[in-house]
């Protein structure tokens, strides 16, 4: 009987946080700050970069099915949240030279390093898992535009 009323109650909880809504990441066209607008990378690099970061480092974070689901909306809301804050490729042409200095440099190192895109980004976007060799594309390209 206390596994009924367990069950139900996980049930009922379960649909109550559904309710609980976090902001919606709404998805915006490209301008001509954006990253790859601003530096017509080759068609791979523009691929893998939209691929790999776009969804958390710019104003064209897709809405996917999960991403309405409580409690990973929350999740999910704070991550982007958070990666637009550190980096909005969106905004990259606002950013001083030293901004793009300091950023690029951190990216690079993040990707280089395999800690970009994060690994629970990783379970849902197989797409966005990079090789060795595709790490080194972005992260020359980036340093590219800082020289």
């Amino acid at each position: 009987m206390k596994t009924k009323g367990l069950i139900i109650c996980s049930l009922i909880f379960g649909v109550a946080i559904q309710f609980i809504r976090p902001y919606k990441q709404e998805y915006s066209q490209p301008t001509s700050n954006d990253l790859l607008i601003a530096n017509n990378p080759s068609v791979e690099v523009e691929y893998l970069i939209r691929v790999t970061c776009y969804d958390c480092h710019s104003n064209e974070t897709k809405n996917y099915w999960y991403s309405d689901i409580a409690p990973i909306a929350w999740f999910l809301d704070k991550n982007v949240s958070n990666g637009k804050t550190k980096l909005n490729f969106s905004n990259w042409e606002k950013y001083t030279f030293e901004q793009r200095v300091d950023v690029a440099a951190e990216t690079m190192f993040q990707v280089y390093e395999g800690r970009m895109p994060v690994k629970e980004y990783l379970w849902m976007h197989k797409d966005a898992n990079l090789t060795k060799k595709q790490q080194n594309k972005i992260t020359k390209w980036i340093n590219s535009l800082v020289k």
